[in-house]
């Protein structure tokens, strides 16, 4: 059988769990994954303290593979982490969401290690860091620095763990990347010390008609069926009897538990087996962030949508562009004869070869020689490689190529106003179809809203609206989204909210670490913020998650023991504006 991609398998083998302080690995061999020779480093565990995995590599994120591990700290922060090995500091970045606060590390042998959602950086880094912001005027910092500038030892002190950023809780994020590119790779190829002996658990599958002559039960609509475990495998629920016509797919819905964590994982690899024949493969050694969107074609996106229900594809939609998959030419699909019985068998593995298996048959039957009757009128298609546009009454829309990933139904409609927003409402879509590429919306402004303050794009969903943005332009509001679902207009002229919290008597914060603002948009979200203490520029560093903005006395440049006039100026997106003024004492 000829296979679209080859790639070599490894042998994963067992690992240790980090229970000692300063734990560290002699890893003297090689080990060879996808054609690619990976050294196993002597190196130093970033912390030092017992810790569980409560996210893997891979794993399935929102609109994203998750690039890295992330290292449980009992639920606080303020634990050091230590450089893995020897080499330098190649980029700090500071942000209020996505990784905080980071540091990456290049090392001499092409891997880039990366420390995220930090709370402080070394004592050295930090200085450098907050000397940046100030010249800057800016807490968010992108800084890249040349080999020789910050030096690293193995085992070296390099920052605190946190909850910066866009995490859900206190965590170390690791990551270990090709320097050549910055593509993650799996960490676990370098045998990382954690003791995972828990084997993936299958939940369901999904079978889909892959066109509209194609049945799954008689039907052309995809059937879900739960799995069930027992005699030491997974079987599916009642042990169903499957037939299929025509051209089908298969998908799983499977995660994994790490030993120490009830956490929800994901998983290494997935193969399919058809006829005891390799037919699919699926295996998550590494990515470029530029194909992590390709998630919402890896995995069955409008079912998510639906149901919170995870489903990996084991078919590869024709504009998906990701580089995990082993196949055969018809890409995972499966023609299915008239009593010709296939059986198919799910094998899944997680990172440390903990392997799962599932077995079930498919009986064939007659494929449909015309799609099914129906009196609802014949919808038009979208072919994924090709730009589309619609003019509906001069609401438009304007999809570039390759777009989406497979034929998506071309289902665009005017609507009448529910009482949200103004004007007419424009449904672009469905909103379980997933585009990969941002593409552009057109809404005609009303003439009563012609000139309107605050006037902006939004999405209507659930009987509420969102933020969508937008620029008005020769009597329009242009909007570029990535997501589906209905539009229309609105206006938002409320200013952010500011609020000093956790005031000390007297306003005397001597003793107090930090200056703490609750600042809050409605809508649109904040955009710009700017700090002064007696008319100075200061340090002050936006939480949005918390909503607070915190100013911490070690980074803030007063005199001690004075009374100080803190002035804060926020505007959000839509440029309304709120300011705050108050003298405290510290």
């Amino acid at each position: 059988m000829e296979i679209m991609q080859v790639m070599g398998l490894r042998k994963l083998s067992p690992y240790l769990y980090c229970r000692s302080v300063a734990t560290s690995l002699i890893l003297g061999l090689s080990v060879m994954v996808a054609g690619q020779n990976y050294p196993k480093w002597d190196f130093h565990f970033p912390l030092t303290i017992e810790t569980t995995v409560s996210g893997s590599f891979g794993e399935m994120r929102s609109n994203h593979f998750h690039s890295g591990i992330d290292f449980t700290t009992r639920q606080i922060t303020g634990f050091p982490v230590y450089s893995i090995d020897e080499g330098y500091v190649s980029r700090i970045a500071v942000s209020p969401g996505g990784f905080g606060k980071a540091v990456y590390i290049d090392h001499p042998n092409g891997y880039t290690s990366v420390y995220a959602h930090c709370e402080w950086f070394s004592e050295a880094i930090d200085k450098l860091i907050t000397e940046l912001q100030y010249k800057n005027k800016s807490f968010a910092i992108d800084q890249s620095f040349q080999a020789g500038t910050i030096p690293v030892n193995r085992g070296e002190l390099i920052a605190y763990s946190g909850n910066s950023g866009s995490s859900g809780g206190p965590h170390l994020h690791f990551e270990i990347r090709e320097t050549k590119g910055q593509r993650p790779i799996n960490p676990h190829f370098f045998d990382l010390p954690i003791r995972d002996e828990v084997a993936p658990v299958i939940e369901g599958i999904r079978i889909y008609p892959l066109d509209d002559n194609s049945t799954i039960n008689g039907k052309n609509e995809p059937l879900y069926i739960p799995a069930v475990y027992y005699g030491g495998r997974y079987h599916l629920e009642g042990k169903p009897e499957i037939s299929a016509g025509g051209i089908i797919g298969v998908g799983v819905q499977v995660i994994d538990y790490s030993s120490e964590s009830w956490r929800r994982c994901g998983i290494y690899s997935i193969q399919l087996m058809v006829d005891n024949k390799m037919w699919f493969r699926s295996q998550m050694d590494g990515f470029f962030f530029h194909d992590t969107r390709y998630i919402n074609s890896h995995i069955d996106y409008a079912f998510k949508q639906q149901t919170k229900k995870t489903v990996q594809k084991s078919f590869i939609d024709i504009n998906n562009k990701l580089q995990l998959y082993t196949s055969t030419p018809e890409r995972g699909q499966i023609t299915m004869l008239p009593q010709h019985k296939h059986s198919l068998e799910y094998e899944i593995a997680d990172a440390a070869g903990n392997i799962s298996k599932l077995s079930f048959s498919i009986r064939g039957q007659e494929r449909q020689s015309k799609p099914a009757v129906s009196a609802a009128p014949q919808v038009l298609k979208i072919d994924p490689a090709s730009p589309y546009f619609v003019s509906m009454d001069n609401f438009k829309v304007r999809f570039p190529e390759n777009a989406f990933y497979s034929e998506v139904a071309a289902m665009f409609e005017l609507l009448p106003n529910e009482g949200l927003g103004i004007g007419s409402y424009f449904k672009v879509l469905n909103e379980d179809v997933p585009v990969h590429h941002f593409f552009d919306i057109t809404i005609p402004i009303p003439e009563e809203a012609i000139g309107m303050k605050g006037l902006t794009g939004a999405k209507v969903a659930k009987g509420k609206l969102s933020y969508a943005g937008g620029v008005v332009s020769n009597g329009n509001m242009q909007i570029r989204s990535r997501e589906t679902g209905t539009f229309c207009l609105t206006s938002d002229t409320i200013p952010p909210s500011l609020r000093l919290l956790n005031i000390p008597p007297g306003r005397n914060y001597t003793g107090r670490d930090r200056i703490t603002i609750e600042i809050k948009d409605d809508f649109s979200g904040i955009d710009e913020y700017y700090c002064t203490i007696n008319g100075q520029w200061m340090l002050f560093e936006h939480d949005p998650k918390n909503n607070a903005l915190n100013g911490y006395f070690k980074n803030l440049r007063i005199e001690r023991g004075k009374k100080h006039l803190l002035e804060l100026k926020v505007s959000d997106k839509l440029g309304n504006k709120a300011s705050l003024s108050t003298e405290f004492v510290y």
